[in-house]
């Protein structure tokens, strides 16, 4: 094989996403900061039935897992009308201190850091008029994740407390709806509480977009209080994946190197 077919294989693979894991049980018992399957239901369907819990279920709603972000750029911010109070949020992943499990945050920095990242940096915005704070996905995009920032509860409404539409000419604007919650949010470690439902939204077709436009409420969000918490957006391909355009960490490389080799030296002993 070609350096440069390995190479581009190795890109790919590290560009993907953890693998999905759907919830799949309309009775599953448990919760995610005290939403149930039951809760997406009501929220979603109208009420926490069989019926609608099995909507749910067959409308492949939550993934039980988080969104692996790394090494993806987020969509940037082309628009920043009435966007405004950059905050950081405290809980780091892996960090054992005094905002462990918190929705700690603290006010500050730039709306352009804080808009175009997917981390632990976000912005409100302020306004009800799609166009006014806009992201462009940098190419023809199918779906939009939306990492949202939780300061505090009723969950999940919390964090879906957005509109969000959708636009191949700033123009006209399409209202998304919401197609699919990761319930764990961007870290592994599940301590972390603020960066969770992380949520992706389309057209419910496969009409592609290029740009995203987030009110605060709406009719597409599950509350309306007058403030949101966007840590970022990031467009998907039809698969709910990235585009695979960035290029793997160094370590990320020699890891899959070892397993392509691993694999080459099994095939040669057999």
């Amino acid at each position: 094989m070609k350096l440069k077919s390995l190479f581009a294989i190795l890109v790919l693979v590290a560009s993907l996403p953890v693998k999905a894991a759907l919830i799949v049980d309309p009775n599953d018992p448990r919760t995610w900061q005290g939403a149930s399957v039951g809760t997406f239901a009501q929220l979603f369907y109208g009420s926490n039935t069989l019926a609608n819990r099995q909507q749910v279920v067959n409308n492949q709603l939550l993934d039980d897992t988080f969104f692996n972000a790394a090494g993806f750029s987020g969509a940037s911010l082309v628009n920043a009308t009435g966007v405004a109070n950059p905050g950081r949020s405290l809980d780091q992943p892996n960090a054992n201190d005094g905002n462990n499990g918190t929705y700690n945050y603290v006010l500050g920095g730039t709306v352009a850091a804080a808009a175009n990242g997917i981390d632990d940096l976000w912005i409100q915005t302020l306004t009800d008029t799609p166009g006014d704070a806009v992201w462009d996905m940098g190419f023809q995009a199918t779906k939009a994740a939306i990492f949202n920032t939780i300061d505090h509860g009723p969950l999940p409404q919390e964090a879906i407390e957005s509109t969000v539409y959708l636009s191949n000419d700033l123009i006209t604007w399409t209202q998304a709806v919401t197609e699919r919650v990761w319930m764990e949010g961007i870290y592994s470690d599940l301590s972390v509480q603020w960066d969770g439902f992380v949520y992706a939204v389309g057209t419910g077709t496969n009409a592609t977009f290029r740009y995203a436009s987030i009110i605060r409420g709406g009719p597409g969000a599950l509350i309306s209080d007058g403030d949101n918490e966007i840590n970022g957006v990031l467009g998907l391909r039809g698969d709910f994946t990235p585009p695979p355009t960035t290029v793997p960490e160094p370590s990320t490389l020699a890891l899959l190197w070892l397993g392509l080799a691993g694999l080459a030296a099994s095939r040669r002993r057999k």
